[in-house]
């Protein structure tokens, strides 16, 4: 997510700097979170448990995206930065899932 997200922000011309630096490193943070669900429940996850990764994950998505929104340009490095990441985490982390022997 963090290699996707570096590669989207150069791609759209955006500069990178120390804030978008701490933006990565709070998208490494929340992707390991995920990362830790799938991983404890590959193959077999609970609807709920996705319904709960789902909200939180799109108030993460919201509450970043009015930062990117923003005119300050700390504000808005770190939400352009952790905004797409925490999409991108979560939707990594259920694709890479390791699956358990049967």
């Amino acid at each position: 997510a963090v290699l996707l997200v570096m590669a989207g922000l150069a791609l759209a011309g955006e500069r990178m700097t120390l804030l978008h630096l701490v933006g990565l490193l709070l998208t490494v943070a929340v992707g390991s979170n995920y990362a830790l669900f799938f991983e404890r429940d590959a193959g077999d996850i609970e609807p709920r448990t996705l319904a709960s990764l789902a909200v939180a994950n799109a108030t993460t998505v919201i509450g970043f995206g009015v930062l990117a929104s923003s005119t300050v340009p700390v504000l808005k490095a770190i939400g352009l930065t952790v905004g797409p990441g925490a999409v991108l985490a979560l939707l990594l982390s259920a694709m890479l899932a390791g699956r358990r022997a049967s």
